[in-house]
């Protein structure tokens, strides 16, 4: 009974006639049937850069700006509400956690208007620091707004990306399963491939040592999963902690054949040449190899073929004759040899 395996073409050459049946015959002696890598997690839907969503955010802050100036409040937070909503519809912005902090400190100076309002407009500083660190200090002929120093940060964990995802917090990469951060509300985005996989805003209390974020999972046998397998001069190494149960890495050897070899999860056997017998050039392969790009092949090998070949004798070495055999010579007598 043959068994599936995933392979993956590493050559930028494509792949041509001989080599499909140097696969071929690999395949048939393992009784393998080789397929494509199969589909990445998809992305997250709204991954495309929404030019529309900015332009009504950037219009709602040009408004409320223009309203604070003109002391109509009530304009303002209206403004200042819809830029809210828009930016929490739309987390997978890049951008999106600096436009927050331009809503919270248009906010606060609304508030710092107000009789009772100073403790509120630190408040909203204090999360826009949180978003973008201390601002330069703006020019202005009224009076001197306080200072604002960002937050104090602790180390948290995080859960649920890759260990090769990028997660993006509050626009800035971040590196390994760890990152430090401020309590508040904060903007994230994690991409795999350069895919964007999740996005969205996380609060962070003063007590979390570890937040978890929703990202899919890598689908075992994807190119996510194995992209990172390689030959190193005649060494096949696995991807790193591939979940695949089985891949050939395949490619051009020099002087004729393919140097491939078997993976498991993590792990590659020897690699070895292999180049078709001249008896295979009679198999029909062309019809059955799809013009794929060149990074991944797949051959969907009946298995009534593959058992009626390996009982051919195509790969076993010849037996020494044991067994009599008798011909007939005419009038002569039987000879026997």
């Amino acid at each position: 009974m043959s068994q599936t395996a995933v392979l993956l073409w590493l050559s930028v050459a494509e792949l041509q006639p001989a080599f499909r049946a140097d696969l071929e015959q690999f395949s048939q002696s393992r009784l393998l049937r080789l397929e494509a890598p199969r589909e990445n997690t998809p992305a997250l839907a709204t991954s495309g850069y929404a030019a529309d969503v900015v332009a009504q955010v950037e219009q709602a802050l040009e408004e409320a700006r223009s309203a604070t100036a003109a002391l109509d409040p009530g304009t303002a937070f209206t403004a200042l509400e819809r830029v809210d909503g828009l930016l929490h519809a739309h987390a997978e912005l890049p951008q999106a956690g600096w436009l927050m902090a331009e809503r919270l400190e248009l906010a606060a100076e609304l508030e710092a208007r107000t009789p009772e309002g100073a403790n509120a407009a630190r408040a909203l500083r204090e999360r826009a620091a949180a978003l973008e660190g201390k601002r330069a200090e703006p020019f202005s002929d009224r009076d001197a707004v306080a200072s604002i120093e960002p937050p104090a940060v602790h180390t948290l964990r995080v859960e649920g990306p890759a260990p090769d995802d990028v997660v993006e917090w509050d626009g800035l990469r971040q590196g390994g399963s760890s990152l430090s951060s401020a309590e508040g509300e904060h903007q994230v985005r994690v991409l795999r491939g350069g895919r964007l996989m999740w996005a969205g805003w996380v609060r962070v209390a003063p007590s979390d040592v570890t937040i978890h974020l929703p990202v899919p999972t890598i689908t075992a046998c994807s190119a996510d999963d194995i992209a990172l397998a390689h030959f190193d001069q005649n060494r096949a190494v696995a991807a790193p902690r591939a979940r695949c149960l089985s891949y050939v890495l395949a490619r051009p050897h020099e002087g004729g054949g393919i140097d491939v070899a078997l993976c498991q999860r993590d792990q590659c056997s020897e690699t070895s040449v292999w180049k078709a017998l001249p008896a295979a050039a009679t198999v029909e392969v062309g019809s059955r190899w799809p013009r794929w790009a060149t990074y991944a092949t797949a051959s969907a090998m009946a298995v009534g073929t593959v058992l009626l070949i390996w009982r051919s004798g195509v790969f076993d070495k010849p037996e020494p004759r044991t067994d009599t055999h008798w011909v007939y010579t005419g009038t002569q007598p039987l000879a026997r040899f």
